[in-house]
């Protein structure tokens, strides 16, 4: 604990100066004593308003001045309005626009302000104004057993222009049954309601809806279908639904009933959602419509996904043949429901939670296993039509590999590593037709590591751990992974958007501690690895060129017969 009153007496003698003169000034407050209740400095005494005696007690808590003190009746009434439960007064002077240099005395005259105005104990029914500025999302209880929908949806239903509407309801622990409505146009883009189920404890209601204006507070079911006014096939199946939504669209707002299992019917609170699907993504169609490859799904691989997925990208493909296991969960996105499975999977999971309509493929195998030839080709196939293919595997061979591959292809690639014991990242881009094919950038690198006198950092006996001078592990922990996958992803999604990293800064080295050539955190180092050169004419043999095209011809000629 902070112990102010002992750590900083000279404020304790300027507040108790303070509350012992408003006493003696001013008639409105008398003070009874100072002492210790539940561990906190109080000053006990009382305020008369309009002839009435409000026993209080002036709380300081352990962290005043910089936490605010408060006011609170002594025997736990409830006088206002403007009270939390029977306790804390809701004051001028509050956790929002507390200034260190207010006391307790300002405090006081703002509760005598608040009784003065309302007159509870007597017979005043004025109220004083709110100072609340909160949404209505914000303010809602837990109690409320809310059903969300959104502006849009909720016109279309006034207009009658709903298609397959449906309704969602979550079954939670905490207490907690919301229902979310949406219809065909919200289910429409990537980030779509996801659909029931039941690993998840989602499960889909029906919803029916009137044109007419709801009954007020609550009503059995046949009541409901009475006001509804529905035709009566309609009107049968609600009263036969084992549970279902009822929605009246004849007033200002909507007016929902939660038709329950056992017959009842329960009137709920319906808040309207603001259409803010990919405010926050900012990514522009011709960028959302592109496809990212991520080789590598374990730690930096999967924090780089759910970040692109978070900022609207919707097409993945996702190369990772190694299963999660429960010390990979100190630095990965996923957690203890998929160990025991392919991190491509659990992986997959978790971005369609986020995005259920993203489009995710998986490969669960490592590119470097032994398999059918076959099999591989088409794999690397898959790799290849991507837009952008990201190595997260931290294997330099791997990554050789496929930055060939994206070259062969003309497709943008970036290698990212983090360096043994977390000192730092690298960020390798490679653009078609700009950069050096990564190969002669990975040699460029190594020159350039060789003119500064040391060696590229490499993963350690175990990945990314290195050795202290004692012999002591320094391992690079989920903060030194998050921000080399946030980076990484800042790069992807510049490149998606048509605004890459510059030839100055293809290859970024980021500094977390000090070690290498870093400095400490925040060490950036933008090292340019030299430009594509000019590529000369293809050398053809005119034989070879003429039988391929024959056999292309004989091809596409059977393709037409056959058909």
């Amino acid at each position: 604990m902070k112990f102010w009153w002992l750590t900083d007496t000279v404020r304790l003698g300027s507040e108790q100066a303070a509350v012992e003169t408003l006493a003696q000034a001013e008639g409105w407050f008398q003070l009874d004593r100072w002492r210790f209740h539940e561990g906190k400095l109080c000053a006990e005494g009382v305020i008369s308003a309009h002839g009435q005696a409000y026993p209080v007690r002036l709380v300081y808590p352990d962290q005043f001045p910089d936490v605010p003190a408060w006011v609170e009746p002594q025997d736990e009434t409830r006088w206002t309005t403007h009270q939390y439960g029977a306790g804390t007064l809701c004051l001028e002077l509050r956790p929002d626009n507390w200034v260190v240099t207010a006391t307790g005395a300002d405090v006081l005259r703002s509760a005598h302000n608040l009784l003065i105005i309302e007159n509870p104990l007597g017979e005043g029914s004025e109220r004083a104004p709110s100072a609340h500025h909160i949404g209505e999302l914000q303010a809602y209880g837990w109690g409320a057993n809310p059903v969300l929908i959104g502006a849009g949806c909720r016109d279309r239903i006034r207009r009658g222009e709903a298609a397959d509407l449906r309704a969602l309801r979550w079954m939670a622990a905490d207490d907690v049954w919301p229902i979310l409505v949406h219809d065909a146009e919200d289910r429409s883009g990537p980030l779509r309601p996801p659909g029931p189920d039941l690993n998840s404890w989602r499960f889909e209601v029906t919803v029916f809806v009137s044109s007419r204006t709801g009954p007020t507070g609550s009503a059995d079911r046949a009541a409901l279908v009475e006001a509804g006014g529905f035709a009566p096939e309609v009107a049968g199946a609600v009263e036969a639904s084992s549970a279902g939504l009822l929605l009246f669209a004849g007033e200002d707002e909507l007016v929902a009933s939660h038709l329950l299992a056992d017959g009842a019917a329960h009137r709920r609170s319906v808040f309207v959602l603001p259409e803010q699907s990919g405010a926050r993504s900012g990514r522009a169609p011709e960028a959302e419509a592109k496809r990212v490859a991520i080789v590598g799904a374990g730690s930096v691989g999967s924090k780089i996904a759910e970040s692109l997925v978070r900022s609207g990208v919707s097409r993945f493909n996702l190369v990772d043949g190694d299963v999660l296991l429960p010390g990979n969960l100190e630095r990965h996105v996923l957690e203890w429901r998929d160990v025991g499975f392919r991190k491509v999977h659990g992986l997959k999971r978790r971005l369609l939670g986020i995005a259920p309509g993203a489009e995710v493929e998986v490969v669960d195998v490592n590119l470097n296993w032994q398999r059918s030839a076959r099999t591989h080709a088409w794999q690397i196939a898959s790799v290849a039509g991507c837009d952008v293919i990201v190595d997260a595997t931290g294997d330099p061979a791997t990554a050789l590999f496929l930055g060939a591959v994206a070259d062969a292809n003309h497709r943008a690639f970036i290698s990212v590593e983090v360096f043994e014991g977390g000192i730092g990242g690298l960020i390798a881009a490679c653009l078609p037709g700009r950069d050096p094919p990564f190969t002669l950038g990975r040699a460029a690198f190594l020159g350039w590591c060789d003119e500064q006198g040391v060696k590229p950092p490499e993963p350690g006996p175990r990945r990314y751990e290195a050795l202290a001078e004692d012999g002591s592990p320094l391992v690079a922990d989920d903060a030194a992974v998050t921000m080399t996958a946030g980076h990484a992803a800042r790069v992807v999604l510049d490149i998606l958007d048509g605004n890459p990293p510059p030839i100055s800064s293809a290859w970024l080295l980021l500094g977390y501690r000090q070690g290498w050539l870093f400095d400490g955190h925040g060490h950036t180092i933008r090292l340019s690895v030299g430009e594509r050169a000019a590529a000369g004419p293809t050398p053809e043999d005119p034989e070879a060129k003429a039988f391929v095209m024959d056999l292309v011809k004989e091809y596409l000629g059977a393709g037409k017969a056959g058909s």
